[in-house]
Parts: structure tokens; sequence; C-alpha cells
């Protein structure tokens, strides 16, 4: 599976983005909260590249997506449950309720106790949006051998409209009706065109992401926003479009490599760094007389510390449960639904292609 070092390095901006937004939640400004869509954009486009695999069966691909996301969301949401148990007090409104925890596990939406639509790891609603896009891309893969990214853009497209007739208050109805919905399409028209559009050459590429960004952040400091889709996924696609233009000139320097393993660490990042901002916020004032977390100085500090924190959960726990993970989903003999024209004869599903580590960044909370 080819490796983009410039979709690994974005990764690890937006990272850094979305730490940047928890960090300042207090305050009145919520930079930041785009980071989300950035990450949207990239899962719909890794998803198309991973589609283009033509030996690739539903089984494999639900494999590899939950070897991937499932066994640190699990370790994580069950630390918080225990968390819940023993000192409550720490929480602000997450409750050891064991139905609560069985609808975290699997990825059903609930409203916590605050009447927010969160699981008990907070951040973890965005991986609720992507287990349902990895559902209906699987419907996708087992109905059909050609125009997949066509369909499950479809059904997406139906989703979402049934969520918006639906016309009640249940989480459902307010959960899928999200705008946001439509990022991972936008990802496979960024696919599209890395694939088959015209290449735009580095300094263009390089000042149509800084405005793209630019503009996501603008929106978002000054509270702009109130749609998505528009204000947010459509400067992400043009953001992911013209940063992969920008391969060539990635080099492979000191601070090249830093960028990319914070990127290949980013789904770690991601679900621990509003606790490690937190436990930052609280211990940092001990250890350094004054420090204000939202003060310049205290928001390096912090930054550094959430991405190290992270980083070394996807050193040591993260990296080598996905590993295991996928040998053992790996091993489960394939069953075969329905074999793609365009597959081989003797093709069983095992071929052992590897993607890119840590596609699913997923990705933040928004709220």
């Amino acid at each position: 599976m080819q490796k983009l070092q410039s979709l690994t390095v974005l990764r690890a901006v937006a990272a850094t983005t979305v730490i940047f937004f928890h960090i300042m939640s207090p305050t009145a400004h919520t930079f930041g909260e785009f980071g989300v869509d950035i990450f949207f954009v990239i899962s719909g486009f890794v998803i198309a590249l991973v589609l283009d695999n033509p030996k690739l069966t539903t089984q494999r691909f639900l494999a590899d997506r939950i070897a991937r996301i499932v066994p640190l969301y699990w370790v994580l949401t069950l630390s918080v449950f225990v968390g819940a148990l023993i000192a409550p007090e720490l929480l602000n409104s997450t409750t050891a309720d064991f139905a609560n925890l069985l609808k975290s596990l699997f990825f059903i939406p609930y409203r916590k106790e605050s009447g927010q639509i969160f699981p008990m790891l907070f951040v973890g609603w965005t991986l609720n949006y992507e287990m349902l896009f990895y559902v209906v891309t699987a419907v996708s893969l087992m109905l059909l051998r050609r125009h997949r990214l066509l369909f499950t853009s479809a059904l997406i497209l139906a989703i979402f409209c049934t969520a918006k007739a639906w016309n009640s208050r249940d989480v459902f109805t307010a959960f899928y009706s999200n705008q946001r919905l439509f990022e991972f399409p936008l990802g496979f028209m960024a696919y599209q065109l890395w694939k088959f559009g015209i290449p735009i050459k580095p300094p263009l590429a390089g000042c149509m992401a800084v405005a793209a960004y630019g503009w996501m952040a603008y929106i978002n400091w000054h509270d702009l926003s109130n749609a998505p889709l528009l204000y947010y996924g459509l400067p992400a696609f043009v953001l992911i479009g013209s940063t992969l233009n920008l391969e060539s000139a990635m080099g492979s320097g000191p601070l090249t490599r830093a960028a990319i393993f914070i990127g290949n660490a980013s789904y770690a990042i991601y679900l621990s760094h509003p606790y490690c901002v937190e436990a930052a916020r609280k211990l940092l004032p001990d250890a350094i007389e004054g420090f204000d977390p939202t003060a310049p100085l205290g928001v390096v500090l912090t930054m550094i510390v959430a991405t190290a924190m992270g980083a070394a959960l996807y050193q040591f726990v993260d990296w080598p449960l996905h590993r295991h993970a996928r040998r053992l989903l790996h091993a489960v003999p394939d069953i075969r639904l329905r074999r793609s024209r365009t597959a081989g004869a003797n093709d069983t599903g095992t071929d052992t292609q590897e993607e890119p580590a840590g596609d699913l960044p997923v990705n933040e909370d928004a709220n």
C-alpha cells in the first residue's frame, strides 16, 4: 500500500490543532474545532485508497478497520469506566453505568447526563461516525463490483436524509443528521482528483494549503460557522488536495521525521489528549509557579506534554495492540459471500498488504 508522507504530516498538523482546541476550551476562543473535519476528509481519502485493491474482501476490510480502531478505544473506554467506579469526582458527566458502557464499546450513540451525545470516552463521538462509515462501505463491498465510492456516498446521503426527515428529537436523528457525514465522500473526491487530476506545482499547492487552513482558523476563532460542511469540510478538501501535491517537497530531515511519527501516533494522541491536557492543567501549576495553560508558554508546554504522552501510548500500547489484533482477525477463515469479477480466480482474501499506519485520527471533540 502506498504511503503518503504528506498525508501523515497533515495528520500531525490536525492532531496538534485539536490539542490546542481542548487547551483553549475554557476560554471564549474555539480555535481547533476544524481538526475533526480534516480527519474525516482524510479518512474518506484513505478508504478510497484501500478500496482500490481489487483483492480486498468485505471481511478483510472490516477486520483491518476493527483492528485499527477497537483495541485502544476499548482499553481507554474501560479505563474511564473503572475511573468512574473508583473516583467519580474526577469526571464531569460520566457515571459507571453498564448500559452506557456497552453502548460506548459498540459505537451506539446516546445522551450523557450532560445532555450531550458522547460515549464514555467523550472524544470517541467521532468514532461512532467512523464505524457507520465503515459499515456502509462494507455494504458497498458486498453488493457491488464497481462504483463502490458512488454507492457508499449515496448510502450516506440516504442516512442523512432519513435522519432529517424523521423530525424527532431522539439521539439517532440528532446524531446522524450532522453535515459532517458528507466529509467522507469529500475524501473520495480528493482521492479521485489525486489519482486522475492535474498535478499542482508545490509553490501554488503550498499557498493553497496555507490559505485553506487559515480560512478555517479564521472562521473557527471568530465562531462564525453554522455550516461545518461549507466552512470546514470544503476547505479541508482543498487543504488535503493541495497537501498531496507537496509530496515531493516533504524531504527527510528531522522535522519531517518527527511530524511523520506524530502523524502515525495521531489516533493515540487524539484519544488520550483531553485527559493529558486536563492532567497538565491540574498538575503543572503546582510544579511551575503562576502557570497558566492558556498563556502562550502554557499552551506550548501543555501541547508538548499531551503529544509526548500520546506518542508513548502509541509506541507501547496502541501499535502492539493493533498488530496483535490484526494477526488474530486475519487468522479467521475468510467467508466469501460474493466473488468480485476483478479478483483473481485463486484469491482467498489473505493478501498481507499493509495499510498506512494510523490512518484514523479521528478524530476530535468539536463540541
